[in-house]
């Protein structure tokens, strides 16, 4: 005689084994914007700069692109 006490076969549907939602993560969406926003801002700051202040702090512009191009893209391959 088994062990098992259940009557009937056990029911392995997806539909009653399904995890609840978690929202838990929507809180980051507005951060993610208000940081993609701040560092727009940044980057244009930085543009906004003549040629010889960015030579001061040791940045091209050339540097600002590559910089801008880069943070888009690591965030977009990290996905």
């Amino acid at each position: 005689m088994s062990c098992n006490s259940a009557v009937g076969p056990a029911d392995t549907s997806l539909a009653t084994h399904r995890p609840s939602p978690n929202p838990s993560w929507l809180w980051k969406i507005p951060l993610a914007i208000l940081n993609g926003l701040e560092r727009r801002r940044q980057y244009n700051e930085l543009l906004d700069l003549d040629d010889r202040f960015l030579a001061d702090i040791g940045v091209t512009r050339t540097m600002i692109a590559e910089a801008r191009k880069s943070s888009f893209s690591d965030w977009r391959d990290s996905r």
